[in-house]
């Protein structure tokens, strides 16, 4: 492996992007004087908010029904299944207390990551709690945990509730899908069933959720009014918090678009004002208390302009990450106080929990055991295949438009050159000599590395070259791939190690012992779901960096010309980039995927087949593997597969 020079590039340049970001914030709430200034600012913030949530065109039929009952001297618990979307069904637990009077309050309680969903015994303790607090609760499996898992049917895979969430949801991308929207609007239709009860009190029905299920919580109660109380518990800090600390949170809590909208944790929970809502989190969490504190200090104001300081809660506990006694007694007050109940008196220790089949809604405990089912790979394939029927196969010109676009390419410049130390190589006893130039594909930061091959000259310029121009790219690093491949006499071999990959490859966001690049909460992942907040693609930036480093040596080719060569899921950028380059002559590819829509149909994508940052955000609205290589060989350019 080379040793990376340019590690901390891609981490440096997000923490500059979010402490701008932070800073645009600060004065803009700086400005705000009094209360219509703080309701226009909120207003303000909502339209922002829709834009991060794709949800489906309509509300479809819930087809709710009750599979079961416990009986409780306190309580009665019903096993419900509702459809949040038509053959795509939700396990669920209703709490509803014995002893009540008219239309009572109602909790939706949003689990966070635990494997067993709602069975989680930190999670039916709350729930009890509120129950006796005189609360109906209704609480539901996430994707991926309980009996929503997504993994079942492959025996020796027992992924956890993360990495089922980070494979499923990059399966998600390339059909235009994200598993932010997808959680989210389950937790709507779960608004929807409480709704339906006729005892439920439809103005009285709070939020309250942890960790994961604490970001559920704050991104439900910015988009839907119906929440009429909120108190996410172990979620709240700020973005930048996350990214000095290189803190990769998980697909559903990456809202797209977010950051590029100027918003932030607060901003959601700022949108819900002047409802009441209650911030929960822990001296110790691994969500930074720093940003909770000024998390709040930032809804203060707001709450403070709006004449209603006292909707407004705040409790930070004494342990680590998650709804301890501390924070569950406080959501108890909080929910009270809301609601005009009595102060709460729960004695937790008289609580029995269920062992998890007794909570069971499904046959089995799986939904996917339910005809008819469809687990989410499936109904990714689905949309993948009704893209494609819409697909035509457009001249070479009108595709490169288009995926410049969707890619976010941008304006393609020659970018700045650092000539680097050149550096030798070895291998088996072997050296070789590498020219190496930094490319300041971004204002000012070398992203991308270039390198040009030779056992004894050095190349401090771009010259003019009679033979042969080859152009490299790799899957993970170029010298270790080429293993000191030589040009031909009068050829020239340069090789790019791109943003991330490398010589770029980063430093950041590490947590195991040895390092991984496919690790699913690795650097990988965390970038591309850094540019994703930011409306950008991780691959397109990939891209870039290909079609600047062909602007630097494509002129000078014979015939302006380049024969890209690409390994691994480095063909992903490569043949993306052979499309737009007018410098293309050929193009040479080992390992290429077969096509986006096999990975995103795959019962298991694995992330050393197919890493995220390989699948671009709606590529499948313009192409496919397969037509990119026809729109290329239909242009006359040669396209070789291995």
């Amino acid at each position: 492996m080379v040793s990376m020079t340019q590690g901390n590039a891609l981490q440096d340049f997000f923490l500059d992007r979010f402490r701008k970001h932070r800073a645009q914030r600060a004065a803009k709430l700086r400005q705000l004087k009094n209360a219509a200034d703080a309701e226009k600012h909120v207003a303000s913030l909502k339209e922002k908010i829709k834009k991060c949530f794709h949800a489906p065109a309509e509300k479809t039929p819930l087809n709710a029904r009750t599979t079961g009952v416990l009986e409780y001297p306190e309580f009665t618990l019903e096993k419900i299944l509702f459809q949040s979307r038509p053959g795509y069904t939700v396990s669920a637990n209703f709490l509803l207390p014995r002893k009540r009077e008219g239309k009572i309050p109602a909790i939706l309680f949003l689990c966070g990551h635990c494997d067993e969903g709602k069975a989680y015994t930190v999670y039916q303790t709350a729930m009890r709690g509120l129950v006796k607090s005189g609360f109906a609760v209704l609480t539901f499996d996430p994707i991926g945990q309980g009996e929503r898992r997504q993994f079942n049917q492959i025996k020796e895979c027992r992924f956890s509730p993360t990495e089922q969430h980070n494979l499923i949801g990059k399966q998600l991308l390339p059909v235009g899908e994200d598993l932010f929207s997808w959680h989210v609007w389950d937790a709507v239709r779960a608004l929807d069933y409480l709704e339906s009860r006729e005892e439920i009190d439809p103005s009285r029905i709070g939020a309250h959720g942890n960790s994961g299920g604490g970001t559920t919580t704050i991104w439900l109660a910015a988009l839907d009014e119906r929440v009429a109380w909120a108190a996410p518990s172990s979620a709240v800090t700020t973005w930048l918090h996350n990214v000095e600390n290189e803190m990769a949170t998980d697909w559903e809590q990456i809202p797209p678009l977010a950051a590029k909208q100027g918003l932030d944790y607060s901003d959601f929970l700022m949108a819900t004002a002047p409802r009441p809502l209650m911030l929960l989190g822990q001296k110790h969490d691994f969500f930074d208390p720093r940003g909770f504190d000024e998390a709040e200090e930032d809804l203060r104001k707001v709450y403070t302009l709006l004449g209603v300081p006292e909707k407004l809660g705040h409790f930070l506990g004494d342990s680590h990450h998650g709804l301890s006694g501390q924070l569950r007694e406080q959501a108890y007050k909080f929910f009270c106080r809301c609601a005009n109940l009595p102060e709460p008196a729960v004695d937790e220790s008289e609580i029995t929990l269920c062992a998890e089949e007794e909570l069971y809604a499904a046959p089995g405990g799986d939904v996917y055991n339910l005809e008819g089912e469809k687990k989410l790979h499936e109904l990714a394939a689905e949309k993948a295949a009704a893209l494609k029927k819409k697909r035509k196969t457009p001249a070479r010109e009108v595709l490169a438009q288009r995926l410049s676009k969707l890619l976010g390419i941008g304006q393609i410049n020659e970018p700045y050159v650092r000539r680097l130390i050149y550096r030798y190589f070895l291998h088996e006893g072997a050296h070789q000599n590498y020219s190496r130039f930094g490319l300041e594909t971004e204002p000012g930061r070398v992203m991308a590395v270039l390198h040009r091959s030779a056992k004894k000259a050095l190349y401090y310029n771009f010259n003019p070259i009679q033979g042969e121009t080859v152009l490299y790219i790799p899957s993970i690093d170029c010298a270790d791939e080429l293993l000191l491949r030589e040009p031909e006499k009068e050829d020239a071999l340069y090789s790019l190690d791109y943003r991330g990959v490398g010589e770029c490859a980063s430093t950041a966001c590490e947590q195991m012992p040895v390092k991984d690049f496919f690790y699913y909460y690795g650097a990988d992942f965390y970038f591309t779901s850094l540019y994703m907040m930011w409306g950008e693609s991780y691959c397109g930036k990939r891209v870039k960096d290909i079609l600047e480093a062909l602007t630097l040596i494509g002129p000078v080719a014979a015939s302006e010309k380049v024969t890209i060569e690409a390994h691994g899921f480095g063909c992903i950028p490569a043949l993306l980039a052979a499309v737009i380059s007018p410098y293309t002559k050929e193009v040479k590819l080992s390992a290429l995927p077969a096509s986006w829509e096999e990975m995103v149909s795959a019962p298991l994508a694995s992330f050393d087949e197919a890493p995220v940052s390989a699948m671009p955000y709606r590529i499948l609205e313009a192409a496919d593997i397969p037509e990119l290589i026809r729109v290329l060989e239909n242009a006359g350019i040669k396209v070789t597969c291995c």
